[in-house]
């Protein structure tokens, strides 16, 4: 019988631990929680306060960023450069193929209508980008990368090439189709691998955002 006692004595001592190591667990994850939640609001308020003039930019949706690359090219570094524009001047503001072109959509007429409309265009750029069988893909008149940057130019629409995988230069002029030789022109910028890959995407967004305010003051003059 005092056996019988002791063993329903240690059982219910297990099982108040079990239910204090659950509470604490729980509590824990909670105050983890809000926490995290509480310095993510902290960065986003702090984000925010930033000003173009004074090196950082602000959060922005009003204006439209088209990614153009070549997948054989840049896919994964263009992947990450993506969600960081994209976290700065959020998703609806920057096209990429991949991410926003829906199944069985004309991919043409949607990139067409999607440069046409864009603010700013970011031309990605790594070491293959006119290795011999890209060369013989861009003067190919059909070929997409090459149809974007043609109908940018047209418009006039500012154009960034970003220089990765170590790439440094822009290519020959005379290695490119006639239409899109004056992208050579355009002043670039390298982003490097990590650890200097966001400090480097952290220059192209203030690129960014400076462009988009020469824009706002091309619409709107100030004093008017």
């Amino acid at each position: 019988m005092r056996v019988w006692t002791i063993s329903k004595s240690l059982k219910k001592q297990t099982a108040m631990q079990d239910d204090r190591a659950s509470l604490i667990r729980e509590l824990s994850q909670e105050i983890a929680y809000h926490t995290a939640e509480q310095l993510i609001r902290l960065i986003r308020e702090e984000f925010r306060s930033l000003t173009p003039h004074s090196g950082a930019v602000q959060l922005r949706d009003d204006r439209l960023i088209f990614i153009n690359y070549r997948r054989s090219d840049s896919e994964d570094v263009c992947g990450r450069i993506y969600d960081r524009v994209a976290q700065t001047f959020g998703r609806d503001s920057v096209f990429r193929d991949v991410a926003n072109i829906l199944p069985g959509a004309n991919f043409r007429v949607v990139l067409e209508r999607e440069v046409s409309a864009c603010d700013l265009m970011i031309v990605v750029m790594g070491r293959e980008w006119l290795n011999q069988e890209n060369m013989q893909r861009l003067h190919d008149e059909n070929d997409f990368v090459r149809f974007e940057i043609e109908t940018a130019l047209k418009r006039d629409i500012p154009i960034i090439p970003v220089w990765v995988s170590r790439r440094n230069t822009m290519p020959e002029v005379d290695k490119l189709p006639t239409s899109v030789r004056d992208l050579v022109n355009r002043q670039a910028i390298a982003i490097r691998a990590d650890p200097d890959f966001h400090g480097d995407v952290d220059r192209l967004i203030v690129r960014i955002s400076d462009i988009f305010d020469l824009l706002d003051e091309m619409v709107n003059p100030p004093g008017r």
